[in-house]
């Protein structure tokens, strides 16, 4: 063989040599050796972290990595969908402590979060580790249904659509594993709920308020708008209860709605013009839905459009201001509050001149000013 061709024999052999190196190094487990970046990494590519504790003399630990983590399928599951970590327990005897590793090898499974999902202590052979691997990818991988209605549900929730986002959200958190998207519908769906139980204690609030009407609106907003939670069912319930009295109380509230517009139009007949007022408002606030409310509406127009009556109507409201402030002053006196009972006869004084409750005032303001007043006198009339 002359030189030339013993040069080209070494160069193919040093290319051989380095491609079947290569091969090599393709078919062995890439295992991390600094926990806390592979933490980091598990979590920036959301793979469970796979976890070889080991020591240098254990022999069960030397099977492990020439048996079962030279198995290609192993190789390919561990490289391909986990971050794997091989740690000598030697080097980092606290972490083995915390975690609670006695038996060496011992691995340790846990979530992209850091969540330990299980541990497998002593040898094991690569189809029963293949298994165990599988498992934990299932457990954590995210199916693309799952981030889809999640996505979906998201979207629900900003359009006020909580009806749908509750039952896509039930749908992905329904199968009890802790996938970090299942744990984010979780806590979506409970601030769905919170919403709706915050609606519906409105609803009960207004039961206890007796505006029973307003209550059974709110119930059933969130009836419908929110099916599907805890809060939705009660609702019902809540609708159950208040149709049940409604058959009995619109009754009521009829009777009482005649009663007063009968009393208005007696008012009205007389020409009481302020307490028919006064009873038209009451009727336009509290039975605005029945018939006597628009009524009440045409007799007040009735009045208020009328220049005599409503003058009529400000006398016998000034009148009762006049009454109402002679009333604060004698309370003032009793209590032994001198100034702040002048402040009232004063004003009287001033509001209503020429009023015989201007003259009652005055004869007030002398007895204060000219001689001790006595908590049991009243008013002179």
């Amino acid at each position: 063989m002359n030189r030339r061709h013993t040069v080209v024999a070494c160069c193919s052999l040093l290319l051989l040599a380095a491609f079947g190196t290569c091969r090599a190094s393709a078919q062995e487990v890439e295992w991390r050796s600094d926990y806390v970046r592979a933490r980091k990494e598990a979590q920036d590519k959301d793979r469970p972290l796979v976890i070889d504790f080991s020591t240098v003399n254990c022999f069960w630990c030397r099977q492990l990595e020439t048996r079962t983590f030279t198995d290609p399928d192993i190789i390919t599951l561990l490289n391909g969908h986990c971050v794997p970590l091989h740690l000598d327990a030697g080097n980092v005897p606290e972490l083995a402590e915390k975690m609670g590793i006695h038996v060496y090898p011992t691995l340790v499974f846990a979530a992209p979060d850091g969540r330990i999902l299980g541990f497998q202590e002593g040898f094991i052979e690569a189809p029963v580790f293949r298994d165990q691997v599988q498992r934990v990818l299932n457990a954590v991988t995210v199916p693309e249904w799952m981030t889809r209605d999640f996505e979906a549900a998201q979207k629900a929730v900003v359009a006020k659509d909580y009806a749908r986002a509750t039952t896509l959200l039930k749908g992905v958190a329904e199968d009890g594993k802790e996938r970090p998207v299942q744990t984010r519908a979780r806590q979506l769906l409970r601030e769905v709920e919170a919403q709706a139980a915050v609606q519906l204690k409105e609803a009960q609030d207004k039961v206890a308020k007796g505006r029973p009407a307003e209550a059974l609106k709110g119930a059933g907003e969130v009836t419908k708008d929110f099916a599907g939670t805890l809060a939705s069912r009660e609702a019902a319930d809540l609708q159950a209860t208040l149709t049940a009295r409604t058959d009995a109380g619109d009754q009521q509230r009829k009777d009482r709605a005649r009663d007063l517009l009968a009393q208005a139009h007696e008012d009205y007949r007389t020409q009481q013009f302020l307490c028919c007022l006064d009873r038209c408002e009451a009727l336009i606030g509290q039975f605005a839905e029945l018939p006597e409310a628009a009524e009440a509406v045409r007799l007040s127009s009735d009045i208020k459009s009328n220049p005599e009556w409503a003058k009529q109507a400000a006398d016998q409201m000034s009148d009762r201001l006049g009454l109402l402030y002679l009333s604060l002053a004698e309370t003032c006196l009793k209590k032994g509050q001198p100034q702040e009972a002048v402040y009232y006869l004063e004003r009287v004084v001033q509001t209503f001149p020429n009023s015989r409750h201007a003259e009652t005032a005055q004869v007030r303001l002398a007895q204060i000013q000219g001689q001790p007043v006595s908590h049991s006198e009243d008013f002179k009339k």
